[in-house]
């Protein structure tokens, strides 16, 4: 390398970083050793101003050892310990009734810890106990069974056009059960018509209740039947024993159909002799004082007419079941006389019974 190529390699930029790494890199390294000095120098420096105190014996270890037996260690406030050189104890033997009395008192006992709770689990698993069989209740010794038609006589007059009418009804016959007689006969039996109607029967269905002459009551469930039984040929009619109470079909009013008629009438009428004018679109309404007057009848018979039909549709017609119309109640249900009440008060069962009849008294 001569020169020349030293020179420009130095002067270049990266020669210039190479001269800068290596002086910074030596500053540091003088620097680094500098201080390595300094911190030697002034940890012997300060190694030399300590003083070492070493401690030191009242009595050489030579002296007492000539006839082969250690020191004893005696009190330091003893004189004679002194005077002969033993050895002053660092730590004093403690008086001997003081260890004694250590040693004789007994150990504190430990504190006693306290019991753990334990509580039962809510999910502890268990066998339940058998629960007894339940008794069965005997069955009772006189009862209408399920089915049983009971026949009746209306006593009041019964209209489709009231809301809830009361049925109020006589029973005709007693009612028999294995040879004895359940329910007497001219017991009354209570019961109430639903709104409305269906073609010309009114429907009775729902809780009836017996009331017998001396106040007792009974409950049970049934549904009214119609009872069609002709006495002149002793017959039975084709609707005997159908659904409903069959009465006859009412009008409220017995004019009411020739009203809306007429009054259809008179509208077309009014709205017909209103005068026209003949116009190339076709034939128009004249418009003058008598077509508005003709007009506004013809209005007025029209919406008559209207309300006059819906009053018909709504309460034109209705159904009445006069008084005496014979039916039946059909039970759905079995009917203990037993559970029969006074005022909402069971009576007792020898009380509440009905009186056997002989065959005798049936035939």
């Amino acid at each position: 390398m001569n020169p020349r190529t030293l020179r420009n390699f130095l002067t270049s930029k990266f020669g210039l970083f190479v001269v800068f790494v290596i002086v910074l890199f030596t500053g540091l390294a003088l620097y680094g050793r500098h201080q390595a000095a300094e911190r030697q120098a002034a940890r012997l420096a300060a190694q030399s101003t300590k003083k070492i105190e070493i401690g030191r014996m009242r009595a050489p270890l030579s002296e007492g050892l000539e006839d082969g037996v250690p020191q004893e260690a005696r009190p330091p406030g003893a004189a004679a310990t002194a005077a002969n050189g033993g050895i002053v104890p660092f730590r004093p033997v403690p008086p001997p009734t003081t260890v004694a009395r250590e040693r004789a008192a007994p150990p504190a006992p430990p504190p006693e810890k306290p019991r753990k709770i334990r509580y039962p689990s809510l999910l502890t698993a268990y066998e339940p106990s058998p629960s007894p069989p339940p008794r069965e209740a005997p069955p009772p010794e006189r009862f209408i069974p399920f089915g049983t038609l009971l026949k009746c006589k209306l006593v009041n007059t019964v209209d489709s056009a009231n809301l809830a009418t009361p049925v109020i009804a006589v029973l005709l016959e007693d009612v028999w059960q294995n040879g004895e007689r359940v329910i007497p006969a001219n017991t009354l039996v209570h019961g109430s018509a639903q709104a409305g109607r269906l073609r010309d029967r009114i429907t009775a269905a729902g809780t009836w209740r017996f009331v017998w002459q001396d106040g007792r009551e009974l409950a049970f469930t049934g549904v009214a039947l119609d009872r069609e039984y002709d006495h002149d040929i002793d017959g039975y009619g084709i609707t005997d024993g159908s659904a409903g109470l069959k009465g006859r079909l009412m009008a409220a009013d017995d004019l009411q159909e020739l009203k809306m008629l007429a009054a259809a009438a008179l509208s077309g009428f009014a709205r017909g002799t209103q005068d026209r004018t003949q116009t190339a679109l076709g034939s128009t309404i004249t418009g003058s004082v008598s077509n508005g007057v003709r007009e506004g009848v013809g209005e007025v018979f029209e919406l008559y007419a209207h309300r006059t039909l819906k009053d018909i549709e709504q309460n034109g017609y209705f159904v009445r079941v006069p008084a005496g119309k014979e039916f039946y109640v059909y039970v759905v249900e079995t009917v203990d006389p037993q559970q029969a009440k006074v005022a909402g008060v069971k009576l007792k069962t020898s009380a509440s019974a009905p009186e056997p009849v002989s065959a005798e008294t049936k035939g």
